[in-house]
């Protein structure tokens, strides 16, 4: 019978490809928020911040769960305790984040529990897969290939919105200096 580190170390290269994809995705988002950072971080376009910290935070969770899979000399509390210290992290960030979404604005706008369900469902897979893996039950590492689906669709997803909506942002903003500029014209 082989044993839980033998069995977990099967893992390594699906969590390996993960790791790098995430990395790389990650990078790619860092590198667009810098360019347009100015956008992002102004007042009337706070959507576009929050859209930017749920796609980072999505793909750095990611990352996390990957690499604690790619430690050497897995034992089953050794997965466990480290999967319970992210979704603890997670759940921490998350009521900060709907809180302040409640407080600032109209709740019919993105509100912070639908705004937020694709992380609470990957916290509950990810509680689901640590109590499993702590009693020692690998397969239990199944469950968090749709958890890292969802945190890199959902990130992805956001990402993409992020673009969509930076770009509106931009001919709002063109529109605008367009119709200050006639107005200075015609005068």
């Amino acid at each position: 019978m082989e044993s839980f580190n033998d069995l977990i170390t099967r893992w390594q290269p699906f969590f390996s490809a993960v790791a790098g994809v995430t990395a790389t995705l990650a990078g790619l988002l860092f590198v667009s928020l810098s360019i347009n950072r100015e956008k992002i971080t102004a007042q009337e376009n706070r959507k576009l911040l929050r859209l930017a910290q749920r796609s980072f935070a999505d793909y750095l969770y990611a990352l996390f769960i990957s690499l604690m899979f790619l430690m050497p000399n897995h034992e089953s509390f050794g997965l466990a305790i480290p999967l319970f210290m992210v979704v603890a992290v997670r759940v921490w960030f998350l009521v900060r984040v709907m809180r302040r979404s409640r407080k600032g604005e109209n709740p019919a706008t993105l509100g912070g529990l639908r705004e937020n369900v694709i992380q609470i469902i990957s916290c509950l897979g990810l509680v689901a897969a640590g109590v499993e893996i702590y009693r020692g039950e690998v397969i239990a590492t199944f469950f968090l290939v749709p958890v890292i689906a969802l945190l890199l669709c959902n990130a992805s997803m956001n990402a993409w919105l992020l673009l969509v909506m930076e770009r509106a942002a931009d001919e709002k903003s063109s529109d605008a200096k367009l119709t200050v500029s006639e107005t200075t014209t015609y005068k």
